[in-house]
């Protein structure tokens, strides 16, 4: 979206961009950004990016800017903006509870709310990341035990690596794709490492964009996302995202992605000021 000509996760002269999903990326003349998404993104992408560093003060065209780590990946950042007329805290795609290869998420206090809204509704109810992992392994286990090869399908940036570490820690090795692997790589020079992927793993990491669907997988395979059979998500589940409202403060309250329009009504119903916005929509405020 624009603000003030600024666009955040939109493409505008000056813009932000939150992380290094495909769906984030953006072009301008200059493209403010953490160093991990300026990494990850060159993987895919060009263009001129300017580091800024979590905590950092810098100017966004004319507006004072900073960037707090947004827990969706490495790298990922929310933003603050410092307007004319207040103060707003754009999330960008967010987790409030802390993974294992993303920065924990921090958000400050802001008169406005941008918030990212892709399971914004109550029966999206995860369970943590920890309690998510102990599934993984046990899924894991008792493949292994009945002499199957488990395969796991996963977005191949940022869910792949969160994958991958999680295995690591447990001690199982992994086969990767290229793409996987050319991530780990840049995660690696961010002090994550991973030391388990083999040739010829004990799991298997596929894309899930994959001809596979849901319903068609063996009982040894497993798609792993908020959307899929295994819970295990990069994104805030309904119960976060109040957390991250109600931690924020604000008076006013905009939701884009995913249930936005059905989670501004929930935030209206709960007495907040809300309003759902398309992703490329021009605010001014």
């Amino acid at each position: 979206m624009l603000i003030h000509n600024l666009g955040l996760d939109s493409s505008a002269k000056i813009a932000f961009q939150s992380h290094a999903h495909a769906d984030h990326f953006v072009s301008g003349e200059v493209i403010f950004a953490t160093k991990a998404t300026k990494f990850l993104s060159h993987l895919r992408k060009g263009g001129f990016y300017r580091e800024v560093e979590f905590g950092e003060t810098f100017y966004l065209g004319e507006y004072k800017a900073r960037l707090y780590p947004a827990g969706h990946m490495l790298g990922s950042a929310g933003i603050k903006l410092w307007l004319d007329t207040g103060t707003v805290f754009y999330t960008g795609d967010t987790k409030w509870f802390k993974l294992r290869t993303a920065e924990k998420s921090h958000f400050p206090r802001a008169d406005v709310l941008i918030i990212e809204a892709t399971f914004g509704i109550p029966s999206f109810t995860f369970p943590s990341p920890r309690e998510a992992e102990k599934k993984l392994v046990a899924f894991v286990e008792e493949a292994l035990d009945r002499g199957k090869r488990p395969t796991l399908y996963v977005n191949q940036m940022g869910k792949a690596q969160e994958v991958m570490k999680i295995l690591d820690v447990h001690g199982y090795t992994v086969k990767v794709s290229r793409e996987m692997l050319k991530v780990a790589r840049i995660y690696a020079k961010f002090g994550i490492e991973f030391r388990n992927i083999e040739r010829d793993g004990d799991i298997v990491l596929r894309s899930y964009r994959s001809p596979r669907v849901e319903n068609s997988l063996s009982p040894w395979e497993l798609t792993v996302s908020g959307f899929g059979r295994l819970k295990l998500s990069n994104h805030a589940d309904f119960w976060e995202l109040m957390k991250i409202v109600e931690r924020v403060k604000p008076e006013r309250i905009f939701t884009v992605y995913g249930f936005a329009g059905e989670f501004a009504r929930i935030l209206r119903g709960l007495g907040y000021e809300a309003e759902a916005l398309e992703p490329n929509s021009v605010l001014e405020l």
